[in-house]
């Protein structure tokens, strides 16, 4: 295979883009390289934007308080293998309540994280107090 029959890689798309780019305008250029988008990517694409758009509409069933009916847990099948399915509130048992406690739990100590580096970055770049700013309140109180 010569170098002009390689399909393009994600960093040679980006080498193209402006310094700022919409997500659309990226996913335009990976359209436009040559053999980017292998053809099992999009025999894939359909199957996995259908789940995204199920995902998104399963979180937005919630009951008369505004909490979600259904959540994502671990079970095992009948074959023995762990799967994730969505499950009703009004059936999880306490196991299912620690798995999502935990799984929010994870999240949030991200997003701390997340939060603290981005304003530590932006102090030490452009000497702001960001920091010191911060406010990560876990508690409805």
């Amino acid at each position: 295979m010569s170098v002009a029959d390689k399909p393009a890689t994600f960093e040679d798309v980006m080498a193209g883009a402006a310094k700022w780019a919409t997500i659309d305008e990226i996913r335009d250029l990976c359209d436009n390289a040559e053999g980017f988008w292998s053809q099992e990517f999009i025999d894939s694409a359909a199957t996995k934007s259908k789940n995204a758009k199920i995902r998104r509409l399963i979180k937005t069933l919630k009951d008369e308080t505004g909490f979600p009916l259904h959540a994502s847990v671990e079970t095992t099948n009948e074959d023995g293998e762990t799967i994730r399915v969505y499950k009703q509130e009004l059936l999880f048992d306490p196991d299912d309540y620690r798995q999502v406690v935990t799984y929010h739990s994870d999240r949030a100590s991200h997003h701390g994280r997340m939060a603290r580096g981005y304003a530590k970055r932006s102090d030490e770049r452009f000497k702001t107090e960001l920091d010191r700013q911060l406010t990560i309140d876990f508690d409805d109180t």
